[in-house]
């Protein structure tokens, strides 16, 4: 792999973005080259930009074409950088910008046997008003051949993205570009280098409020038609966009990714990510300064994704959860994981925790938990999975939320897939869900929020 920071384009700042102006940003040199393929264009650059919705003005490192045309804006000027680390296997880089009220710190982690980075952006308010703003950030990375978006289709893990198309909050974690051919175009697909790009999302900080694949940087719905292939004549762009954010004085907000090569076969197949756990989205939590003080308050529940099927007699629950350390010390505890229980909903026989079965006890009658401990290294991310089902005979099913209260802080995000059995007729949910059908024709309601304080329990009736 090969990564150039912005090389050579007019009017760059500085700073940790991936881009190069006449050759590959992210390029991968496979060992044994496919005929036609010496080298794979991963990304070009990224077009990353800091929009002040106040102001109406883009800050951004001297050149994006998220907005604008390219060396325009509003500058973030280059402040200060420093490798971080430095071995045969590591690298980790970090940089400064300033610009208006924003400072932008950037953090750079790869290593070996890797092929992608870590990035992780940190936007502090200096003045001593509030500031309000989206942060968007994209690539039209021409995967496969440079300067040529030729044969590039959007994916996703639930398949390819063929003509433009938006997802809103909840539905995008992971995706990018492949090299494929686009048969809407009339291309005959697996025509072409089979290679695909990746961003991913880190699973502990707020998800994008959207994530555009279009034929230019989209950044309104207006500006996205399902009905127009992503063709070979445009820029092809995926573009992620925060929005609404607000930051008081002094006030800093984390957004990090990973980017880089995804993970393909022989034949034309949906790419996949590579392997990305705790200890990947733990590398650029351990560059940042760690918080003063006791364990308990710098140690935050900060996502989940819980996975909810309903049937007439059943409740089917697969919840990931994530917790943040912020201090230099470990932090261990016992998590009290609740199950709502009914005269016609009983406590589930058993709830396996990371796959294995954990004891369930009484709270009070309408309560119970499985018990369990969890230890979370310094400055770091930890996950666990917790799988059960529980019987009902009602027309309710329930999933307790409101224990989420016992932490310091809100989550950062709470994402609810409730796949609903064809036979449960209208449904209701406690919370606001939008409706969609999965590949397999079943209705599935989408549940996000971010920031989540729960003030009643997630309920299903029918």
């Amino acid at each position: 792999m090969t990564t150039s920071f912005h090389v050579g384009y007019p009017g760059y700042t500085g700073g940790l973005v991936i881009g190069g102006y006449s050759s590959s940003g992210l390029a991968w040199v496979p060992a044994h080259p496919q005929p036609g393929f010496p080298s794979i264009n991963v990304f070009c650059a990224q077009d990353e930009s800091i929009w002040d919705r106040d102001e109406r003005r883009e800050y951004s490192y001297g050149w994006s074409e998220n907005f604008g045309t390219g060396p325009d804006g509003q500058r973030l000027d280059y402040v200060s950088g420093r490798v971080l680390e430095a071995t045969r296997d590591r690298v980790a880089l970090l940089s400064v910008n300033r610009g208006g009220c924003y400072e932008v710190r950037k953090i750079a982690a790869t290593w070996a046997p890797a092929r992608f980075w870590i990035l992780a952006t940190r936007i502090t308010n200096r003045c001593a008003r509030p500031v309000h703003f989206d942060f968007f950030s994209g690539d039209d990375p021409w995967i496969g051949t440079y300067k040529s978006s030729d044969g590039d289709v959007g994916w996703t893990p639930h398949g390819f993205v063929r003509n433009e198309q938006r997802f809103e909050a909840g539905d995008f974690t992971a995706g990018g570009l492949v090299d494929l051919g686009n048969e809407e175009l009339g291309q005959k697909e697996g025509a072409f280098s089979n290679q695909a790009d990746f961003i991913a999302v880190d699973p502990t900080l707020p998800l994008p409020n959207e994530a555009d694949f279009a034929n230019r940087f989209a950044h309104d719905i207006s500006e996205v038609d399902p009905k127009r292939p992503l063709d070979n004549t445009t820029m092809t762009a995926l573009n992620l966009g925060w929005l609404r954010r607000q930051l008081e004085p002094g006030q800093s907000m984390d957004f990090a990714f990973a980017l880089g090569l995804a993970v393909t076969g022989d034949e034309p197949s949906t790419p996949r990510l590579p392997p990305l756990g705790d200890e990947h989205w733990s590398r650029w939590r351990k560059f940042i300064e760690p918080k003063p003080g006791p364990v308990r308050d710098h140690t935050e529940f900060a996502s989940e994704l819980v996975e909810l099927g309903v049937f007439p007699d059943r409740l089917e629950v697969r919840g990931t959860y994530y917790v943040v350390n912020s201090t230099a010390a470990s932090a261990t505890f016992t998590i009290g994981f609740p199950v709502s229980v009914a005269p016609d909903r009983p406590p589930p026989q058993a709830v396996l925790v990371d796959g294995r079965k954990v004891s369930v006890v009484s709270e009070s009658p309408q309560r119970v938990s499985a018990r369990f401990p969890i230890s979370v290294p310094p400055q770091s991310a930890k996950s666990f999975e917790v799988k059960y089902t529980q019987l009902h005979s009602g027309r309710r099913a329930e999933y307790v939320v409101t224990s989420a209260l016992s932490w310091k802080k809100p989550l950062a995000r709470a994402v609810f897939r409730i796949t609903l059995a064809p036979d449960l007729g209208t449904v209701r949910t406690s919370y606001p869900a939008r409706t969609a059908k999965d590949q397999k024709g079943r209705r599935v309601l989408t549940i996000v929020e971010q920031p989540f304080v729960p003030d009643r329990e997630m309920t299903i009736t029918w």
